[in-house]
């Protein structure tokens, strides 16, 4: 028995258009699973090293910087893949500026996507996986948890 056979599993990836997240996606895909890609700027090069490796990839249009299409993200997941078994939340964003200097809207907008609506994204796919007997989410942190930083405050708080 191979553990990281992931056939027959569906995947949601955010923030998987370049880097980690792009990463993560193929690996799940090498692995068997079929996966979507939810961000703000469509994956469409991950969608296709997804397929080139004989998966189901679908790209799902979301800007995650408000919790209004996490349901949306999820329901158009399990339409055109048929499930949701791993949902990985990846997408984040920074800004930078000294801590004293640092405004509102900018920590409002860090936190809402890097927290809020990663703890909403695992919510509405936790109910589905729930429903359906299993899941597995995971939420990719950062090493700014650890070392801090005086330019990104919003960022390490909300990682």
């Amino acid at each position: 028995m191979n553990p990281f056979d992931l056939s027959g599993r569906v995947a949601l990836v955010t923030g998987a258009n370049t880097g980690i997240g792009q990463a993560i996606a193929v690996a799940l895909a090498q692995a068997g699973a079929d996966v979507a890609l939810a961000g703000r700027t469509p994956a469409e090069d991950t969608a296709a090293q997804v397929r080139a490796l004989g998966r189901k990839a679908v790209v799902v249009s979301a800007d995650l910087s408000t919790i209004e299409p996490v349901q949306r993200v999820v329901d158009e997941t399990v339409a055109a893949l048929g499930g949701l078994d791993i949902l990985v939340n990846n997408a984040g964003i920074i800004r930078r500026a000294d801590s004293v200097d640092f405004t509102e809207a900018d920590w409002d907008t860090v936190i809402d996507t890097n927290l809020k609506s990663v703890f909403f994204l695992c919510q509405a796919a936790g109910r589905h996986m729930i429903a359906s007997g299993s899941g597995s989410i995971i939420n990719i942190a950062s090493m700014l948890t650890f070392q801090g930083g005086i330019r990104v405050p919003s960022y390490t708080a909300s990682k």
